[in-house]
C-alpha cells in the first residue's frame, strides 16, 4: 500500500506535495487508519449483564442513601418519566 510519487522535471515542492495528498486521498489508505484507530469492540453478554448489575448496585444505593438523607433529592429532569 505504499504510495510513490516521483517530482516531474519543473515541478515545485508545493504541486508535488498536493499531487502527493490528492493520492493518498484517493487511495483511502488515511479513512482506513482512522477507522482502525477508532475501532471499539463490541461487548459480549457476560459484560453487559456485568455492567447492568453495577447499574442496578449503583441505582439501589443511591436510593437507600437518599431515603435516610444523606443525599439531597436530585429534582427530574423536565419531559423525563422515571422507571418504575
Amino acid at each position: 500500500m505504499a504510495i510513490e510519487i516521483k517530482r516531474k522535471g519543473n515541478e515545485s515542492t508545493e504541486s508535488l506535495l498536493r499531487r502527493f495528498q490528492d493520492r493518498i486521498k484517493r487511495s483511502r489508505i488515511l479513512n482506513l487508519k482512522k477507522q482502525k484507530m477508532h475501532f471499539i469492540k463490541d461487548k459480549n453478554n457476560a459484560q453487559i449483564k456485568k455492567d447492568a448489575l453495577v447499574r442496578s448496585y449503583n441505582r439501589a444505593k443511591r436510593e437507600f442513601l437518599i431515603k435516610i438523607g444523606k443525599l439531597p433529592e436530585i429534582p427530574s429532569r423536565v419531559g423525563y418519566k422515571k422507571k418504575s
